[in-house]
């Protein structure tokens, strides 16, 4: 499966626990510290994204899973991003913790939801996410910045 170009995924994680709903179970996280030199487009990246496997292999495409660590919508130069994620690892709860290289901040995540809700409608909503200038490819959805 190919990645986004420039995103410096630094950390892959395949997930065992059970903390989040089973279609996380041995799928992939990756910390994608973000990129330096994508000009003249925005750089992009700075997420943590998902990939799911079924029977050993990558089903799909990859997802954004962690969000927000970019800070702003528009980076113009990687200074611009508040972190940048670079580490990931699970705790034994199944926990996921996120480590970023910028000031040295970890997030530890968990999932309050009903795993058993989860669903199309919750990956609908994070496949919105790619519309964001830090994770879009350039020239992707050219329909939007016509409008």
């Amino acid at each position: 499966m190919g990645l986004p170009a420039h995103w410096a995924p630094n950390d892959l994680l395949f997930y065992k626990g059970d903390q989040f709903p089973s279609r996380y179970k041995k799928g992939v996280f990756i910390a994608f510290h973000g990129s330096t030199n994508r000009t003249p487009y925005p750089q992009a990246g700075y997420i943590v994204g998902f990939i799911p496997f079924i029977n050993g292999k990558p089903k799909g495409t990859w997802e954004v899973f962690a969000d927000g660590f970019a800070g702003v919508d528009v980076i113009t130069k990687m200074a611009d991003a508040k972190y940048r994620p670079m580490g990931l690892s699970e705790g034994a709860d199944g926990s996921l913790y996120i480590s970023e290289s910028k000031t040295g901040k970890i997030w530890r995540i968990l999932y309050k939801g009903d795993k058993d809700e989860f669903g199309a409608a919750n990956l609908a909503e994070m496949e919105k996410r790619k519309l964001k200038s830090y994770i879009k490819t350039p020239l992707e959805h050219k329909d939007k910045l016509a409008k």
